[in-house]
């Protein structure tokens, strides 16, 4: 069986602000449909296949991709699939809408930030739940010892509006923390251990593998992420445009039979992940080895992520009500 697999290396450019997207999200035509660009048939009859070029953000959850199309799961549906990998979620949805990409993975926190702004988005999968393999780290010789001890402190995050925000503030509550009294600081994952390490930040959201390697470097679980009232919290998922969906059913509906079988093959086997993981990201075998395994799921279980999209209003992250079926489809 032909497996239909291109892996390409992120583009440099700059992504293209939300504000600018959104200006022009509502009239870009260039989101997939046509064979030009975007999904598009070829081929006829038994044999045809539907090309589609899929954004990923290169971490363990994305394994889920990734194996799909190495295990000819993608190809099994009738599609073609080009992975290209992203800076998460914040890059991806402005490109997507800009049409660089028919699907994109990203947290829902961004989804929701983004639809409520008007651009028109619609979730066709989930992907990954908050478990153990999310925790926010502090140095081994730091004084700080549960959440108690955050309030006022600096807080390493890869995005301000995101669902590590949504989580961290949720628990600092539940800890009686005032989660205004936290500083969030903006950094990439891979630079959040050094910057721990500098004195620069107090604590850091790791998430796998860079919370293994960060545990290896002698630093230390001082809450876990999704746990008490956030665990099972859905945290990100494969996303599109509504022009894309009602363009291609069909695709879509592929596409989320393949992820669906990608992530039954995947859970609970870290022999597959240490053989994948380190050839799309530069994680080494040995790391992956310790990693906490992910949870996997390709359901939208609307209730959980409507419980999102109420914290989002309740933290400020979005000042008016979202009603995240509208995104969901149902």
């Amino acid at each position: 069986m032909q497996h239909f697999l291109t892996i390409r290396p992120g583009r440099t450019g700059r992504p293209l602000a939300l504000a600018a997207v959104l200006a022009l999200g509502l009239t870009l035509t260039a989101c997939g449909g046509s064979s030009d660009d975007g999904a598009g048939a070829s081929g006829d009859g038994d044999d045809a296949t539907t090309s589609m070029s899929v954004g990923y953000f290169p971490l363990v959850h994305t394994a889920s991709a990734v194996n799909a199309a190495e295990h000819g799961l993608f190809a099994d549906e009738g599609l073609e699939v080009e992975l290209t990998p992203t800076a998460g979620g914040a890059q991806a949805i402005p490109a997507l809408v800009a049409g660089e990409f028919d699907i994109a993975y990203g947290n829902y926190t961004s989804a929701f930030l983004a639809a409520q702004q008007g651009l028109p988005l619609r979730l066709v999968a989930g992907n990954d739940v908050g478990g153990d393999d999310h925790s926010l780290l502090v140095a081994g010789n730091s004084p700080l010892q549960g959440p108690a001890d955050l309030a006022g402190r600096r807080i390493a995050v890869n995005n301000l509006l995101n669902i590590g925000t949504v989580a961290i503030n949720t628990l600092l509550e539940e800890a009686g923390v005032d989660p205004s009294s936290v500083t969030y600081v903006e950094l990439p994952y891979p630079d959040m251990q050094a910057a721990l390490e500098r004195g620069d930040v107090d604590a850091i959201w790791q998430v796998e593998p860079f919370q293994a390697s960060a545990l290896a470097g002698g630093n230390r679980i001082v809450l876990p992420m999704f746990a008490g009232p956030t665990e099972g919290m859905p945290v990100a998922g494969w996303i599109t445009t509504e022009q894309f969906v009602q363009e291609n059913p069909e695709a879509v509906e592929a596409f989320q039979r393949a992820l669906d079988a990608s992530m039954t093959e995947l859970q609970d086997d870290r022999a597959r992940l240490v053989e994948l993981v380190p050839t799309y990201t530069q994680v080494p075998a040995e790391v992956v080895e310790q990693v906490a395994m992910p949870t996997w799921s390709a359901e939208l279980d609307t209730q959980r992520l409507q419980d999102i999209a109420d914290l989002m209003l309740e933290y400020e992250l979005i000042d008016e009500e979202f009603d995240v079926s509208t995104i969901t489809g149902g």
